[in-house]
């Protein structure tokens, strides 16, 4: 077979003047590609139809049913493949640190690590750094206008200094976060 016309009319059960739709779909696969040549969808009552009274009719489904019925098309033919050079533009790279620079930061880290360990272990415990009066953190704050340079002028982890900006803003003042 290369022609079909398929016909939907759904059962309503016995619903009286419920609007329905009957749907007419005309299929050809004589060419060997499976085409829909004719949809109709029509009030069976002679009046109109609201979009949700349309019937819900997977197409594509339909016509890939049919379309096992049909010879498979011939597959079109595979281009030549063109060698043409594409030049990328080089990868971006962060500057790299000087062998001085990476040595400084190391040591750095290594100090700041062996002194939060020093004080460890005379007390027992971890290291806290205490937040000084909340007016003098506000004025270097207000001096300065950023908690990493809060951080800097107090010489503690920048985490630290927002720790006790948190602190500071449920006191109700103005820092960071505006």
């Amino acid at each position: 077979m290369s022609r079909y016309v398929i016909t939907i009319t759904p059962d309503n059960d016995g619903a009286a003047g419920a609007a329905t739709a009957h749907t007419t779909v005309r299929v050809d696969t004589s060419t060997g590609q499976t085409r829909i040549t004719e949809l109709t969808v029509r009030a069976a009552s002679g009046g109109g139809l609201a979009p949700a009274d349309l019937p819900p009719v997977d197409l594509d489904l339909l016509v890939r049913a049919l379309a096992g019925s049909a010879p498979p098309p011939a597959l079109p033919p595979v281009p030549e493949p063109v060698e043409e050079e594409e030049v990328a533009p080089p990868p971006r790279r962060r500057p790299r640190k000087t062998a001085a620079k990476k040595a400084t930061a190391k040591a750095t880290r290594a100090a700041a690590k062996k002194a939060t360990k020093r004080a460890a272990e005379s007390t027992g415990t971890r290291a806290y750094r205490r937040m000084p009066e909340a007016e003098e953190v506000m004025e270097v704050y207000r001096q300065t206008g950023s908690i990493t340079a809060v951080a800097e002028h107090f010489d503690v982890p920048r985490h630290t200094v927002a720790g006790w900006a948190r602190r500071l803003r449920s006191q109700g003042h103005a820092i960071g976060r505006q």
